[in-house]
Parts: structure tokens; sequence; C-alpha cells
């Protein structure tokens, strides 16, 4: 009888835990960045960083950013990435609702297990500054600033 109680108890631990979604997604993501040319230095509004692109930083899941993607010669790029509820962690909650009640779907959705981050992966162009003020010097020096 006791070997009984020990394996349904067993059985609803891991229930609980497989249900659980921060136990299913974590509370982190990766997001990859790549950008046109490559070797750009990525930084997040929240203090995240990468030095040389292409890379993949390990983010929170509840928490939306900025990302600025910078290379010296070329424009700064910024990308907004946000932090939105997720169908799998939906689910999980879900299952920490019915198996361990409010606690726990809060203790999902306080610790992001709820929530992705879309895009989770970000590709940006840069544009030469070089190549653009040669175009505005040229578009000045065929200017005629002389004539009526």
């Amino acid at each position: 009888m006791k070997s009984k109680i020990k394996l349904l108890i067993c059985i609803q631990l891991l229930f609980f835990i497989i249900s659980c979604a921060t136990s299913q997604q974590g509370t982190e993501q990766v997001v990859r960045f790549t950008s046109i040319p490559s070797g750009a230095t990525v930084k997040t509004s929240h203090g995240f960083s990468c030095s040389i692109t292409p890379c993949k930083i390990k983010l929170p899941r509840n928490k939306s950013f900025e990302a600025t993607i910078s290379k010296p010669g070329f424009t700064t790029e910024s990308v907004r990435v946000n932090s939105v509820p997720s169908g799998a962690g939906a689910v999980g909650a879900l299952g920490s609702a019915l198996i361990g009640g409010v606690l726990a779907t809060g203790y999902d959705v306080y610790k992001g297990g709820v929530y992705e981050l879309s895009p989770n992966e970000v590709s940006v162009k840069m544009q030469s500054t070089t190549a653009m003020v040669l175009e505005e010097i040229r578009g000045i020096s065929n200017m005629d600033l002389f004539s009526n």
C-alpha cells in the first residue's frame, strides 16, 4: 500500500514538473543576431551584448527590448524585440493552474515561462556611411548654384 502511495505521489510530482510552463520552456530564450556586413556589435536596452555578428544571446523571455546593431563606417540599426504570450507557455500555465493552482501559474508568469521573444532571429542590413557621404557630395556638385 505504501509503495502505491509513493508511486502516485511521484507520478503527480512528475506531471506537475512536466506541466509547468517554466520547466517546459525555461525563463530564457536564445535570440540570433546577424548583420550585413557581419562583424557588427549588438547591444540590448536591458544590458546584454555580443561583440561580433553573427551571434546568439540568451535573454529573459519576459522582457521586451530594443537591440542596437552598429559597426564603424555603417549606419546604426535598431530593432524592437517583444515579449509575447507563447502557445506552449499557455499550455504549460494551464497545467500549472490545474496542478498547482494560482500560485504555480503566478510563478510561471513572473519568471517568464509563458512568454517568448519575437522575433527570435534579428537580421539587419546596414548602409555604408562613406557611400552615403559620397552620394551627397555628388548631388551637391551636380547642382547648378549660379543659374537663374
